[in-house]
């Protein structure tokens, strides 16, 4: 269980994940989009640079036209002329329509002039410009425009005259993508904070479940424990309800069990003290006295059903003691009747609990120590956050297989302890309805050297 990855994190995991994709995608797409863009804001600017260098061409003097081509023709940027247009002549694509109509709006002139607009993305479009006319300008580069591969480009061709066309052809520059040292830092910056965000809130709303299965497991150690807060989304809500209200029949149940095994074995009392009456105005005979000891048997054990009755249904109010003074005074008085104690109690061990009943749980571990092992060592010591209580005899032990079933009410380990003994098997039952009832339990082991060892774990 404990291996298990929390509800916590797996729905924080999630989220963090579904995040992390749709974020990916989401970058993908922009990543496209923006080289579209770039592209199409490339492209115009292409055609605003050739609209530019066609409304020269018209407006000045027809000797200057010449110079103006060579002078505006380079590597990357191509301006010609020729008799025939270098684009020819096919149907618009949507971009294409886009930027005949942003150069007609440049060129008011070329409104009802033919003009041709292509763009270039394949290799099968590509347009091969003449010869670069260096003139007296050297160039370091040799002309990209013959490659293989297709560099895409805006071709554009403005007819001047009936058999003059100026022909421009501009490369675009690809803009860069996005790239990955960018993309993971993008992407690490957002799941750290969606993950600390998710983890935060899936908390909150979680948190409620975390304090129901902390109930449900202290349930069988303290049925008496505060109620749930009725706090969380509305399933939580109804299931901590759900279990307060368990809680409560089940209480009730206890209750009106403890309140019957009380009444019954009070009504009990009256009928044997009639007898123990009759008895004793009888006269004297071994008969009369085997009756009067059998009462007497009868009586102890109706007080021990009363006693459990009690530690079962304690409405004893809790306060701060010292534990390790009420188990000396416990020790102490068991030593004045002459039995062999030896007790060992760290000092100002504060806890909060109800006395009376601690008291008795004690005194009950206590008293089969001595009544089982003849001596016992009584240890009062902090471990952690709980306080023991170690209480060790030397006597035959209880068998490992018993270990779990001599605290339930009504057994007796009759094997190795003694059946001269006398009781009814709830001494061990009582201490731990005691301590069940403050979050604390009773643990029994066998020493190595012989005897058993009890132990008694509060919280402190």
């Amino acid at each position: 269980m404990a291996t298990r990855p929390s509800m916590r994190f797996q729905t924080a995991a999630i989220i963090v994940v579904s995040f992390l994709l749709s974020h990916a995608a989401g970058l993908l797409f922009y990543s496209l989009d923006r080289r579209g863009a770039l592209e199409m804001t490339e492209a115009m600017d292409l055609i605003e640079r050739a609209a530019g260098i066609s409304r020269l061409v018209r407006e000045l003097p027809t000797s200057w036209q010449a110079s103006i081509v060579r002078s505006s023709d380079s590597r990357a940027f191509r301006v010609w002329v020729t008799a025939e247009p270098a684009s020819p002549l096919r149907e618009l694509s949507p971009s294409e329509l886009e930027m005949d109509a942003y150069l007609r709006s440049q060129v008011p002139q070329l409104a009802q002039g033919e003009m041709r607009v292509r763009l270039i993305e394949g290799a099968g479009d590509r347009v091969i410009p003449p010869p670069l006319d260096l003139g007296d300008r050297i160039s370091v580069f040799p002309s990209y425009w013959e490659t293989t591969y297709a560099i895409p480009s805006v071709a554009l061709s403005i007819r001047h005259a009936d058999d003059e066309w100026v022909n421009f052809l501009g490369a675009i520059d690809t803009p860069r993508s996005v790239g990955p040292e960018l993309f993971l830092a993008n992407v690490t910056s957002a799941v750290v904070g969606i993950a600390l965000v998710a983890f935060w809130l899936v908390s909150r709303v979680i948190s409620p479940l975390g304090r129901l299965a902390q109930a449900a497991e202290s349930l069988g150690r303290n049925i008496s424990s505060e109620p749930l807060p009725v706090t969380g989304p509305r399933e939580v809500a109804v299931a901590a309800a759900a279990f307060n209200s368990m809680q409560r029949r089940l209480l009730e149940l206890i209750h009106g069990r403890t309140e019957l095994l009380a009444g019954i074995s009070h009504d009990l009392r009256t009928p044997l003290t009639q007898i123990r009456l009759r008895l004793e105005l009888t006269p004297e005979s071994p008969e009369r006295d085997k009756n009067l000891c059998t009462l007497d048997e009868m009586d102890a054990i109706i007080g021990t059903f009363l006693t459990y009755a009690r530690a079962t249904g304690e409405t004893e109010e809790m306060t701060r003691i010292d534990l390790g003074a009420l188990v000396a005074s416990v020790c102490d008085d068991l030593a004045d009747l002459g039995a062999a104690i030896d007790c060992q109690a760290e000092p100002s061990l504060i806890i909060r609990c109800k006395r009376v009943a601690i008291r008795r749980a004690v005194t009950n571990l206590v008293e089969n120590a001595i009544k089982y092992g003849h001596e016992a060592q009584v240890v009062v010591s902090r471990l952690g956050d709980r306080a023991v209580i170690a209480v060790e005899d030397r006597g035959p032990g209880i068998p490992e297989d018993q270990m779990q079933a001599v605290v339930r009410p009504f057994h007796r380990a009759e094997v190795s302890r003694s059946p001269d003994l006398g009781g009814v098997g709830l001494g061990l039952s009582i201490a731990q309805a005691i301590l069940e009832d403050h979050g604390g339990e009773v643990r029994l082991t066998n020493r190595p050297q012989g005897g058993l060892r009890a132990e008694i774990l509060l919280p402190i």
